[in-house]
């Protein structure tokens, strides 16, 4: 049975509404729209520059973890990677892939978290890049993870974990479907586990899904817009043309070998697009036999580990896996 934990707000009291710094936050978001508008970009037109320019960069909250950046070999090309630690000696080691729709952000954009990572549970964290689209399509950032993954497990130790954050997520899930590596323990965020999402919603996304405050309503329903546009041009620029997103060695919702997940965290967010998503992919993990637990975060949204040092719930996330990652 999937163990679920509500984490409630800590500034706002009022039930389905927004946290106040993400009220702010999303104030100044562009607008995207009608929301049931349909959606087909020409990938010419997508703006990935942009985007890269614009992705958050975590906030320093802690002092006394050692950082070191090295390569790591993949046949033809090498994996730049950095290394987190108070004890470089530690038996846990701990793989982290970053977000950012398979075609942006990078392991810069998520030091903050896995330095407080390190810190708090006392392991080795690696954070990987790995090759994004659309210079490198679909299954290049894939096999990147799979190579981290296999690094990782090839270092000495006694506990392996790894997680991953919206699409870094679904690399992690990739890489424990098709490594050949036995980990201990892995944590998503707001997984993209499901790449024919964008495809299944249009063209009429049930935003009435989604219970808020008449007060917040736009804003929500414009987040979710936006990350509905945004998993669109997702799949435009990472998977080629005559690749389905219902292909499970692309998105893990659809694999049938999800018993080979070890224990799994899975981490969400109240107004995330991807929310429904993770709750399926959580129950097909229990289905399988995997021990599940969720972390449902009220009043946030998707991305919000990105805000660490001004969204209390990131560092609070963190201190979760950190505990469970000890106890292994």
């Amino acid at each position: 049975m999937i163990r679920r934990t509500v984490i409630s707000k800590t500034q706002s009291q009022t039930p389905y509404s927004l946290e106040p710094f993400i009220r702010e936050h999303l104030k100044h978001k562009g607008w995207y729209g009608d929301f049931y508008e349909p959606y087909d970009p020409d990938p010419e037109t997508i703006d990935i520059l942009t985007a890269r320019a614009g992705a958050t960069m975590g906030t320093e909250v802690c002092e006394g973890v050692e950082t070191e950046r090295f390569n790591i070999p993949a046949g033809d090309h090498w994996i730049p990677a950095e290394k987190y630690y108070t004890d470089p000696h530690s038996s846990t080691i701990i793989l982290f892939l970053h977000g950012g729709g398979f075609t942006v952000g990078s392991v810069a954009h998520k030091r903050a978290q896995c330095r407080y990572l390190a810190l708090t549970s006392g392991a080795v964290v690696i954070s990987a890049e790995y090759r994004l689209a659309p210079e490198a399509m679909y299954p290049a950032g894939k096999e990147d993870a799979i190579t981290a993954l296999q690094y990782c497990a090839s270092l000495p130790h006694t506990h392996l974990a790894l997680g991953g954050d919206s699409a870094g997520a679904c690399l992690a899930a990739n890489a424990i479907l098709e490594s050949g590596v036995k980990t201990d323990f892995a944590f998503f965020w707001y997984g993209a586990f499901d790449l024919n999402l964008a495809e299944q919603m249009e063209p009429s996304f049930d935003y009435d899904a989604f219970t808020v405050t008449a007060d917040d309503r736009d804003l929500v329903y414009n987040r979710l817009n936006r990350f509905r546009k945004l998993a669109v041009e997702m799949q435009k620029m990472y998977l080629p043309a005559n690749l389905s997103p219902k292909d499970p060695a692309v998105s893990p919702m659809y694999s049938d070998q999800l018993n080979q997940f070890p224990p799994s965290l899975i981490i969400e967010a109240e107004y995330d697009y991807y929310r429904f998503c993770n709750e399926a992919f959580a129950a097909k993990l229990d289905q399988a036999g995997v021990p599940t637990e969720i972390l449902f975060y009220e009043g946030v949204d998707h991305g919000f580990l990105d805000r660490i040092g001004s969204v209390p719930q990131a560092k609070h996330s963190i201190d979760v896996i950190a505990e469970r990652i000890r106890t292994l």
